[in-house]
């Protein structure tokens, strides 16, 4: 349930980023057989499986989000689970940074804005490296979001 995974929230987890978010579809009863590694990998995978959709497309939960450019210089390189959408179509996901299971929300229809007119939260700032990237660079979860795959 997106309650139990919410519940991991800020709980250190060692293991590889891509092989907790593979458990997480386990737990929740996505039978999916995506490669060992993520990347560029997961994505040619997702798109022969004809899994793999544009940004802009809905993710529901048990979906997967992929990311360019969270962690480095890598296109592809956090991929997270959706375990939610609220009513302004704002969608909530889990996935490992640093060690550390993390919450998140993107908009990919205002892929800039960190919060909508009432304060709420609309995009999660997805870096949390200790590296200075150059001048310009994104950080919010919307700007950074590259596909979709749909899991059912």
């Amino acid at each position: 349930e997106p309650a139990d995974l919410r519940g991991l929230v800020g709980q250190r987890d060692s293991r590889d980023p891509y092989v907790i978010v593979l458990d997480w579809l386990d737990e929740v009863g996505i039978d999916i057989h995506p490669p060992e590694t993520a990347g560029e990998p997961l994505v040619t995978w997702a798109q022969t499986a004809h899994m793999l959709a544009a940004p802009t497309d809905i993710a529901k939960p048990g979906d997967l989000v992929v990311f360019d450019r969270a962690l480095g210089d890598d296109l592809f390189d956090l991929v997270a689970i959706v375990i939610g959408r609220d009513a302004r179509g704002v969608t909530e996901f889990m996935y490992a940074g640093g060690g550390v299971i993390r919450r998140g929300f993107l908009d990919p229809t205002h892929a800039s804005s960190r919060r909508d007119v009432d304060g709420l939260v609309l995009n999660t700032f997805l870096r949390h490296g200790k590296r200075w990237p150059p001048k310009g660079t994104r950080y919010l979860a919307g700007e950074l979001l590259s596909h979709v795959i749909h899991t059912h």
